[in-house]
């Protein structure tokens, strides 16, 4: 048995809340500290099992003969590389930074965005649109349920036409299947049953939410909600495995812009081709994306033109490409969230004025200057700067203030006293904000002692509320408040590492989650950030800005409310 197909079967015995603990808060593993070694997910952002016995070892799919797609074979497809590599093709099971990116070129949903162009990106809005696989979509006047129409040119990288058969196997096995971590977003859209969705014809299907909400529609953005090919999937299913996870870790029958012709194990490699039976714009002629684990040899590789486009730039990296005159180095605000938690079941933190005393004596400003090279926004509370709804000078979020920081600790009542800060190894960024944070809480009376540990024991402790203070990074995919109140802060939550549990910000966000009415969602989101400062169970470091170099003939860089890299949208000068 493969190592990828061992992962699988101890994903599914570990169960959902453990996977979502280790891999969706994570967002990479670089030192930038934009994450804890994991991969990225819609909580933000895997793993599963043997194939079927028709399953072959190598993953591409078998594309229908081309057509006059607007792909040239006389054009040299992008050279991409992202800050991970592509460990699963799965849609409904978590995976690698990388794998997302490559999904997203595979897996097409229902729904898209408008764009907007802001400083050389085309960012998403809020409004969305039926994809390129959907000829038409109608709702209900509150807005609580779609009818779609399937676009009658849209079709699998084998040729079969996608149907309404296809969408609707999909959501009854995000929804129904013990494998898939789709259940935990659909509390968010009040969808509880399978049996909302529903074929209406070959072509026509309905999705029903139980009541309006503010999220249907950004998360029919999602890739996790694009067809699978339930004709293949059933093919390929088992009585042990009746939804065919084990088939689909390393196969895909693309319904999206690219199919997968090679996937070379050994190196990371794969090499996407346009995909002739998809309906809508790719503006370049394939795509090779290749593995390269370190952030300086990628930057080296995109400088001497061996590559077209990278991710994952660790910020002190940003400003040596911002100098390039044949680079173009793309940035946008973005939710990302980096923190320090304190957990309250360690004493003296269980006293709110310890904790309000180190949340003033953090020096933000120096943070987001001297770790993260001005490429980051402050970020206030789990409601960060660059979100909707944030009001930070309302809820009075901290800043730097020795003498308030003093002030409350002398009110407190505690004694000087010393407390440890764990810190992952691979994070040097971490560590160095660790020694910024160390020296300024030194000034009020707290002797922070920095425990750097390896990244296992880091998260192991962590995961098992065995640390008093440590850093966490999260990401959540379609950058609303209440989705990441909800994991972040919620009484009871499996990531509320600080263990603190307020009553009435949990109804606050429960009710926000379901209001539709923005005024009220405001009104909902200012409440809710006042009491998390007030309780100071966090301190709230940056929000990473969203990056993608390319080289400077590079066009069409997209961001959606995934923010996972577009790779269709990308094109050449000329």
């Amino acid at each position: 048995m493969s190592p990828v197909h061992t992962l699988s079967r101890v994903v599914r015995l570990t169960g959902i809340a453990s996977v979502l603990l280790v891999t969706a808060i994570s967002c990479g593993s670089d030192d930038d500290g934009t994450g804890d070694g994991g991969a990225a997910a819609p909580a933000a952002t895997a793993a599963p099992a043997a194939p079927a016995a028709t399953a072959a070892p190598a993953a591409p799919t078998e594309s229908a003969p081309a057509d006059d797609s607007g792909s040239s074979s006389d054009c040299d497809p992008l050279r991409v590389s992202d800050e991970s590599d592509t460990d699963i093709l799965e849609l409904h099971l978590f995976r690698s930074t990388g794998a997302y990116t490559t999904t997203r070129a595979l897996s097409w949903p229902p729904l898209d965005q408008t764009y907007a162009e802001k400083d050389g990106i085309l960012e998403g809005t809020q409004e969305t649109v039926p994809s390129a696989l959907i000829e038409s979509v109608e709702w209900s006047n509150d807005r609580s349920s779609a009818t779609f129409v399937v676009n009658s040119d849209a079709k699998f990288g084998d040729g079969k036409p996608i149907t309404a058969h296809d969408f609707v196997y999909t959501f009854k096995r995000a929804i129904d299947s013990a494998g898939s971590y789709i259940p935990l977003l659909l509390p968010f859209v009040d969808i509880d049953s399978s049996d909302l969705i529903e074929v209406v014809d070959d072509r026509t299907f309905t999705v029903n939410a139980n009541r309006p909400t503010a999220l249907l529609e950004r998360f029919l953005t999602f890739q996790v909600f694009a067809p699978i090919d339930k004709e293949l999937a059933e093919a390929n299913s088992t009585e042990e495995d009746p939804w065919a996870f084990d088939y689909f870790v390393d196969h895909n029958n693309s319904s999206g812009p690219y199919t997968l012709t090679d996937w070379d194990r050994a190196t990371g490699e794969l090499v996407l081709d346009v995909n002739p039976g998809f309906p809508g714009e790719v503006n370049n002629c394939g795509v090779i994306i290749k593995n390269i684990p370190d952030a300086e040899q990628r930057v080296q590789l995109l400088q001497n033109g061996e590559l077209d486009v990278i991710m994952g730039v660790p910020s002190r990296l940003i400003p040596t490409l911002e100098a390039d005159p044949n680079i173009t180095v793309y940035r946008a605000p973005s939710s990302r969230l980096s923190y320090l938690y304190m957990n309250r079941a360690f004493e003296p933190l269980d006293n709110k004025l310890v904790r309000q005393a180190i949340s003033w004596a953090v020096p933000y400003e120096a943070l987001l200057e001297n770790i993260m090279y001005g490429y980051a926004q402050p970020a206030g509370t789990l409601v960060t700067s660059p979100m909707e709804t944030y009001q930070g000078d309302a809820a009075g979020v901290y800043s730097f203030d020795l003498d308030k920081a003093r002030e409350a600790f002398e009110a407190s009542g505690v004694e000087p006293f010393s407390i440890e800060l764990g810190v992952q190894q691979s994070q040097t960024q971490m560590q160095q904000a660790a020694v910024l944070i160390q020296d300024n809480l030194r000034q009020i009376g707290i002797d922070l002692v920095i425990n750097i540990l390896p990244d296992g024991e880091y998260q192991d402790l962590r995961n098992n509320r065995g640390m008093p203070m440590a850093f966490h990074q999260w990401f959540s995919w379609g950058d609303d408040p209440f989705y990441q109140m909800t994991f972040l802060g919620g009484c009871g939550s499996f990531v509320n590492f600080a263990d603190g549990c307020n009553e009435r910000l949990d109804e606050v966000v429960s009710e926000g989650k379901f209001e539709t009415d923005k005024a009220r969602r405001a009104e909902l989101s200012l409440e809710a950030q006042q009491i998390m400062v007030d309780e100071a169970s966090r301190v709230y470091l940056w929000s990473a800005d969203w990056v993608i170099a390319t080289q400077a003939g590079i066009t069409g860089v997209k961001k959606d409310f995934s923010s996972v890299p577009r790779l269709e949208a990308l094109g050449r000068n000329g």
